[in-house]
């Protein structure tokens, strides 16, 4: 018996299907119905080559995901199958394909996962260059907008918190976009750590980033800033010229509904904000209502 082989075609087929089959239930039933006819088909035959038509189904067991499950099939199919041969009758010169087809199937499943694993990373992959910032790896303004149109939508309350890195422009003069670029990078950093990983937050412009927080009240917002700045202390960027650049930055707060009720309008009050928490000196935030601290 040789070792079977699929198609490119067959192969870009199975992966559309398996798409299909994302479903638990969905999975075990189209697939052990799968099985169960190729068993059939072999016994009724008497043909152990047709024990071959199941590296597809076990192909698309490895595509159609989970860790156990398709090496559970593969083995279900190499026993089953090996089991018609039995029953049916084999002479010696056939044991050794049966053993080399009993080894194939669990080897099949997992060249299916792998390909799962491939084609699940290319697709996350795809999703994060549509989403993401290339720099700080933050949400890109499209996707941000998206975000805060959605919960607009949703009628779900937010806060945005606006962040505008000092002196960013004399730093990218002085020592090059590259030196601007990790200020950049520790800020994101921060707030990453400070606001959680689900938090929804993106990279408006060289030197600013934004910050959307469902369902925080004024207290929490204020405490969270005070976290931003403390750790931003600890984010020193290390210069060309072997000195230290302490990451400073202004703040800038409004809600949604009360501050505005547009994703620009709210941004807009935001952006009013944090020019007022501007004049006041570094690490300062101001509110939408006037207040600065």
């Amino acid at each position: 018996m040789s070792r079977p082989t699929i198609p490119g075609a067959v192969r870009r087929m199975l992966i559309r299907a398996s798409a299909g089959l994302s479903d638990r239930p969905v999975r075990f039933v189209v697939l052990g119905g799968a099985l169960a006819v190729t068993l059939g088909l072999h016994l009724f035959v008497g043909d152990p080559r047709l024990a071959f038509a199941t590296v597809p189904v076990v192909f698309l067991a490895g595509l159609a995901g989970g860790r156990r499950s398709p090496l559970t099939i593969s083995v279900i199919a190499a026993v089953g199958h090996a089991a018609v041969d039995v029953a049916l009758g084999v002479s010696s010169t056939e044991l050794v394909g049966i053993a080399v087809r009993s080894a194939v199937l669990p080897a099949v499943a997992v060249v299916g996962m792998a390909g799962q694993y491939t084609e699940r990373q290319r697709g996350e992959a795809v999703h994060r260059s549509v989403v993401e910032d290339p720099i700080t790896g933050l949400l890109n303004v499209r996707a941000f907008y998206e975000e805060l149109a959605g919960l607009r939508h949703s009628g779900v309350p937010f806060t945005v918190l606006l962040a505008d890195i000092r002196g960013m422009r004399a730093l990218n003069e002085q020592y090059g976009h590259p030196t601007g670029t990790e200020a950049m990078r520790a800020l994101a950093h921060v707030l990453r750590r400070e606001t959680g990983p689900d938090t929804r937050a993106s990279r408006l412009g060289s030197d600013e980033v934004a910050v959307a927080l469902v369902g925080e009240d004024r207290d929490r917002i204020r405490a969270l800033i005070d976290g931003i700045i403390e750790r931003l202390h600890g984010e020193q960027v290390t210069l060309p010229d072997g000195q230290n650049f302490e990451v400073h930055a202004a703040y800038g707060i409004a809600r949604f509904p009360e501050d505005g009720d547009t994703v620009v309008g709210v941004l807009r009050e935001a952006d009013h904000a944090k020019e007022r928490a501007k004049q006041e000196g570094l690490d300062k935030a101001g509110m939408a209502d006037g207040a600065v601290f």
